[in-house]
């Protein structure tokens, strides 16, 4: 058995166990807390809407399809580059979803915190290759960019929680203010890199949640994060729209 082969397997047996421990936080739970559960222990205005998390529904099918393809083009050198990046995400995926469970907000930051470096060395490979077929792009290129940008929203929330945990009252900005300066710097985030790299799904993930922070808040009292939500909402809207535009060496 070969070094890509040996890679390949590796990946698809770490992978499997991401869904396997996803599963059964939900399914047993871990720790008898659900995901959902232990979210809710840490109530943080920048959550989005329940509905929101569906997105990783559409993260793992679209990574399941690049678990296949992996497959069956495991001997192709830029493949067998990100699998060492892949195999990091899913070994710190299943350690976040235990540090989660069990109560340990702090631990859950350090590792998004890694989780997001290893996605970003996916997200930057994905930068200097070209697709060499739609498979690609829809199996390579579009889940790890759906990904790398629902864990830069995911830290945000991740830290948000850690400090609602040490009770941190804000200093000198509201909890809404705060929120507010957090939904801007996720929104900077994405313009900046949805038109600079021109990856279109990474500013769908981030409009994505900002609908969900506007859908939890759209019947209370919290009109600028409401308004922000919605001023965000149409300026990376048209982010989207620039971003779609292609110049040579770019990506979708």
């Amino acid at each position: 058995m070969n070094r890509n082969t040996m890679l390949a397997l590796a990946s698809v047996i770490l992978f499997c166990g991401v869904l396997t421990v996803n599963t059964l936080a939900n399914v047993l739970p871990i720790n008898g807390l659900s995901t959902k559960q232990v979210s809710d222990l840490y109530p943080s205005l920048f959550t989005p809407a329940g509905l929101t998390f569906s997105i990783w529904s559409v993260i793992y099918v679209l990574l399941i399809g690049f678990v296949v393809l992996m497959w069956s083009r495991k001997q192709d050198v830029f493949i067998a580059t990100l699998l060492p990046w892949f195999m990091a995400s899913c070994v710190l995926n299943m350690s976040w979803i235990l540090a989660w469970h069990y109560l340990m907000p702090a631990l859950s930051v350090v590792i998004m915190l890694t989780l997001l470096f290893s996605l970003s060395q996916i997200f930057m490979l994905l930068q200097s290759h070209r697709a060499v077929d739609m498979k690609e792009k829809i199996f390579v290129f579009l889940p790890f960019t759906l990904y790398f940008g629902w864990i830069c929203v995911a830290t945000i929330a991740n830290v948000s929680a850690l400090l609602v945990s040490v009770r941190w009252e804000g200093g000198f900005l509201s909890p809404e203010a705060w929120t507010v300066v957090m939904m801007c710097v996720a929104a900077t985030l994405s313009a900046f890199v949805a038109l600079r790299f021109r990856a279109t799904a990474f500013v769908v993930v981030v409009l994505w949640a900002l609908l969900g922070i506007y859908l939890r808040w759209n019947t209370t009292d919290y009109a600028a994060i409401n308004g922000t939500a919605i001023v965000l909402l149409i300026g990376l809207t048209i982010v989207f729209v620039l971003s779609l535009r292609k110049q040579p060496g770019t990506h979708a």
